[in-house]
């Protein structure tokens, strides 16, 4: 090949890659409110490749879209030899929102099976030089959500420096890592609050698709809600109430608080609705005074010792009236209609979690 041929094509080569680049950031747009609905908040992590100091196919499991199959083995890293993934967003966004998950753990007060104890989330321009955003030294939850200025940066780095004291033997395990523009807004951003229902429905693994956030993105293209799943175990609204506080303090950026609580208030045929009633309007006030919108879920049929959940129902009704809030869905007609999707006469089944999740997104498309 002669001489200036092969400098003409290399030429071109690194003129071609340079000039996509700056075409990606003249085609980028501001996600922008419509003339109704929330402003969107595009993910834009989906699919991309995946730099890290560690096995690279591992790695690549982030951002892959598959919550709860297959995960990032960062193993046991410390703030000397941290363990790292770097993606390249791109030019154009002025802010994001990075969520992580480790869906090993069920609870979402839990690290035991792969959730990090400490880490950071770093921006930069170049993929060279790094600048902290976020720095977490003391987490405790399965999945969190962070908001950080991106103005003049490609690229975010996710860097662990460490496992919480409760992390298993095999280390950190986060299974997905989605990237959202909020250079608009937040609006599209969903903390699911609730029991181990709320656990059950919203891990989105392979046997709860199409989740929430899949089912708004199809039928509303350009949106892909950001969710996390804040469900623990044994849960009561008392305590859903004591940890509102710190989530809120912890998450400025969420907007929608979608409640979940009940089924354990009303175990063994309780018939003290007001204490129940107390939290909730707590809840409610703590979600409004701090700019959020919670919206309510009926408590879903249950055949035993369930008996006064339609009295525990009256009362959300209640106090979504009250206060003028978008009706949640009604899981209880739906599991009373079906007890089918019940696998032990409490809890869905893999069909009622599609159920749950379905009905979630149909009590609110109008929002959108």
């Amino acid at each position: 090949m002669r001489p200036f041929i092969l400098v003409a094509i290399l030429m071109c080569f690194f003129g071609c890659k340079s000039g996509s680049a700056s075409a990606a950031g003249r085609d980028y747009q501001k996600p922008a409110r419509p003339a109704k609905g929330m402003t969107p908040a595009p993910l834009l992590s989906r699919g991309k490749s995946v730099d890290t100091n560690l096995i690279a196919s591992s790695a690549g499991k982030l951002t892959d879209g598959k919550y709860k199959d297959g995960s990032w083995a960062a193993k046991l890293p410390t703030a000397e030899k941290p363990a790292w993934v770097a993606i390249e967003i791109g030019p154009g966004p002025e802010k994001l929102l990075l969520a992580w998950t480790a869906s090993g753990s069920f609870n979402h007060l839990e690290t035991q099976y792969g959730g990090p104890g400490s880490y950071r989330i770093e921006v930069s321009p170049n993929g060279k030089d790094w600048k902290t955003v976020v720095t977490v030294p003391d987490n405790a939850y399965r999945t969190r959500a962070h908001g950080f200025d991106f103005t003049g940066n490609r690229w975010v780095r996710w860097v662990v420096t460490g496992p919480s004291k409760d992390t298993y033997k095999y280390g950190i395990q986060p299974d997905e890592l989605d990237v959202h523009d909020i250079s608009g807004g937040a609006d599209d951003t969903w903390f699911f609050l609730g029991d181990s229902i709320t656990a059950m429905s919203f891990d989105r693994s392979p046997t709860s698709q199409p989740s929430f956030a899949e089912l708004i993105a199809k039928k509303h293209p350009g949106y892909f809600p950001m969710m996390l799943n804040g469900g623990q175990g044994f849960e009561k609204s008392s305590e859903g109430l004591a940890r509102l506080p710190l989530l809120l303090k912890q998450h400025p950026e969420v907007k929608h608080w979608a409640i979940g609580y009940g089924t354990n208030d009303s175990a063994g045929n309780n018939p003290n609705t007001a204490d129940f009633a107390n939290n909730l309007e707590a809840m409610v006030a703590m979600l409004k005074a701090n700019g959020r919108v919670p919206i309510l879920a009926r408590i879903p049929y249950a055949p035993a010792e369930h008996d006064t959940v339609p009295q525990f129902n009256e009362v959300i009704d209640a106090v979504t009236k009250r206060h003028g809030l978008t009706p949640g869905p009604d899981l209880y007609a739906h599991f009373k209609a079906h007890p089918d999707e019940l696998k032990d006469g409490l809890h869905p089944n893999d069909k009622g979690t599609v159920s749950i999740n379905r009905l979630w997104a149909a009590a609110v498309d109008a929002l959108y």
